[in-house]
């Protein structure tokens, strides 16, 4: 009996290690490039090698930005990307009229 359960727990072992070791890697993606908002007092903020899916507050409204990342990019006009949305494709920019961008998030 006790046979059998140090097998059982051996083969348990090995299929835990094999799979750690083949298993898919769950390290975070991140953009590559610089992105830069315009705020509405006429400087300007940077967010540099975003990671792909975090949400990113500005610290004041965008009045425009300048995705230079190789992922595109979606603003939003409320604060913890929610409400209205405005993609930015990578490796473009936009100034809007109205609209005020204050969080954006890649990928």
């Amino acid at each position: 009996m006790k046979s059998l359960r140090f097998t059982a727990r051996a083969v348990l072992t090995a299929g835990a290690a094999f799979l750690l070791l083949t298993g898919p890697a769950l390290d975070a993606q991140a953009a590559t490039g610089t992105f830069v908002y315009d705020r509405i007092d006429g400087t300007h903020g940077t967010i540099r090698n975003p990671v792909d899916g975090v949400c990113y507050d500005f610290d004041t409204p965008a009045q425009g930005a300048d995705n230079q990342t190789d992922t595109d990019a979606v603003v939003y006009d409320t604060y913890g990307c929610g409400g209205t949305r405005q993609p930015l494709p990578k490796r473009t920019g936009e100034s809007w009229g109205t609209y005020r961008g204050e969080s954006v998030v890649f990928g």
